[in-house]
Order: C-alpha cells, then sequence, then structure tokens
C-alpha cells in the first residue's frame, strides 16, 4: 500500500472547505492504492514559496507521493511554479491532485502534461482576476 500527504489549497478554502478537500484527497489516495498518512497546507505567508511542503520533503518522509488538492496550488504567484514540481519529482514523489484527478509520476509525463498544466493557467488567470484574491494577496509579502 502507497503512503501519501495530502496537501490542502489553503487559498481555495473560501470555496471548497477543508474538510471536503480532505475527502477528495482520501478518495484520490484510494483510487491509487494507498492512503493518506499525514495533511497540512501553507500558510497564507508561505503561498508563494511552498516552503512547509518544502520543509516536509527535505526531510524524506517515507511517503510515494503528495496529493494536491488543485493545480491551482502552483499558480499562487500569478505564474506556473513548474520548478517546484520538478523539484518534486526529482526526490523521487508522485505528485498528484485530487480535483483534476491528475497524476505526475516522472518528468517525462510533466512534460507530456505541460498543455494541461499550460491552459489550466491561462484560464484561471483569464476567469479569475487577481481582485478575486484580493483577501489573500493582502496577507502575502511582496
Amino acid at each position: 500500500m502507497k503512503n501519501y500527504y495530502s496537501w490542502i489549497d489553503t487559498a481555495f478554502v473560501k470555496y471548497v472547505p477543508q474538510p471536503l478537500q480532505h475527502l477528495a484527497a482520501n478518495e484520490q489516495a484510494k483510487r491509487l492504492g494507498g492512503k493518506i498518512v499525514f495533511y497540512n497546507g501553507e500558510d497564507f505567508k508561505t503561498l508563494n514559496n511552498h516552503s512547509v511542503i518544502k520543509s516536509k520533503i527535505e526531510q524524506k518522509p517515507e511517503i510515494d507521493g503528495i496529493i494536491f488538492f488543485t493545480l491551482k496550488q502552483f499558480f499562487n504567484n500569478g505564474k506556473l511554479n513548474l520548478l517546484f514540481l520538478k523539484w518534486i519529482l526529482e526526490r523521487g514523489y508522485e505528485v498528484h491532485f485530487s480535483r483534476e484527478n491528475v497524476k505526475i509520476c516522472s518528468k517525462e509525463e510533466l512534460d507530456t502534461l505541460f498543455p494541461l498544466l499550460y491552459a489550466t493557467h491561462h484560464v484561471t488567470q483569464r476567469d479569475e482576476p487577481r481582485q478575486v484574491w484580493k483577501p489573500i494577496w493582502n496577507l502575502m509579502p511582496n
């Protein structure tokens, strides 16, 4: 059985509360033949740099991967944080997104899925102007 971290989207809780994000991650883990062994999320101040999850990964946990709630977690700085996705994969961890039911287990899969990530980013930019996130952006350092 595989073990996963569940990483909720703190910036998205105004749309999908934490309990529902946890349910989605648990269902994703079951579909993958695994279970959630730890869950957390970024603080509002660390949404841009992912420092909380980075510190957990640097501890080299005995997990198979991380289940994020949504792809949007990699767009918090207004840009697609592709380098961070690669960084996670380089450490041997799978990356999953429960909302979109997307898995990325290698850099090759990341390259294949790049058009989906790119399109998701642009649709988000088109459909959700920064003013929508104003309460969150005001809490974040420049």
